[in-house]
């Protein structure tokens, strides 16, 4: 583990964590949602023998990072242990009587659902994009995509939330506990992947014409922006012909169209969306590799 990581990774893994402590603390807990996972589980464990959420996460997490020993590395299993207990931290302190006063911040479940589930979300965003976790259900979910790997994770993690969500649902004798805990798992799902795929989504055009060369200038100079030239095959023809490939921003499509319909009526042309771009003109994610 580098210098770098040390500092700017860890900093980062306790903000996701605290985050999220926030929100279960604020919002979903005394509104009786349950986050799934961990979270959900701890939940319910206050409400039917008032014990301390913040504790109780921790606690739960432990046998999972024993588990985890074994089938993990030592660094994936220390940045799931800072994560945790930041979240668990954040969580005991937003129990004292100074931040309970301020309870509850709503008392519209719907909004709490989707409030909590964004900064849930959000945290668990930050944590995860600076290279933690927080334990729980991402652990499970992997040790037991060894067990049966007929099943994705994606697919485990879900079944191991709904689990905890209906297991509320009965805690409480509530069936509204399940539904506002759907809601709050959808937001906080999208939140996540906003997150990590990013919100500056690109278009990717890709133009069939036999003008390519003029649309490409036309680009070039109208649109400031630059053209690749992919071989193509057309079985149905069985002709060949270079494929125009462009990225660009959104608002630059309505007037590609334009004037690709200026220089030749007859081009066949697809748009399709570019979650994440790395490169000129886009994002500078990538960094060298240390030597």
């Amino acid at each position: 583990m580098n210098a770098e990581f040390k500092f700017k990774n860890i900093i980062m893994i306790i903000l996701g964590g605290a985050v999220m402590g926030f929100a279960l603390e604020f919002l979903l807990v005394p509104a009786k949602i349950a986050a799934g996972g961990v979270s959900g589980v701890a939940t319910i464990l206050y409400y039917l023998f008032r014990l301390p959420v913040g504790v109780m996460v921790f606690v739960i997490n432990i046998p999972i990072f024993l588990i985890g020993m074994k089938e993990f590395s030592w660094r994936f299993l220390l940045t799931s242990i800072i994560g945790t207990a930041a979240m668990s931290g954040a969580a005991q302190l937003f129990e004292l009587d100074f931040f309970q006063k301020f309870l509850p911040l709503s008392e519209d479940i719907f909004l709490c659902s989707v409030l909590g589930g964004a900064i849930y979300g959000a945290g668990l965003g930050i944590t995860i994009r600076a290279g933690g976790t927080t334990g729980g259900t991402d652990i499970v979910s992997l040790v037991l995509k060894k067990k049966f790997p007929n099943f994705s994770v994606g697919q485990l993690i879900i079944f191991i939330d709904g689990a905890v969500i209906a297991a509320a649902g009965i805690a409480f004798k509530s069936m509204e506990t399940i539904l506002y805990s759907a809601v709050l798992l959808f937001v906080s799902s999208y939140v996540l992947d906003t997150m990590l795929a990013g919100v500056d989504f690109a278009k990717i055009v890709y133009i069939i014409s036999e003008k390519n060369a003029d649309i490409s200038k036309a680009i070039s100079e109208r649109i400031s922006r630059g053209s690749t030239a992919l071989n193509g095959h057309s079985y149905y023809s069985g002709m060949s012909r270079d494929v125009l490939m462009c990225v660009m921003r959104k608002y630059q499509v309505p007037p590609l169209k334009q004037l690709v319909t200026e220089i030749d009526p007859s081009a066949f042309v697809i748009v399709t969306d570019a979650k994440e771009v790395i490169g000129e003109g886009f994002r500078y994610d990538l960094k060298p590799k240390e030597k």
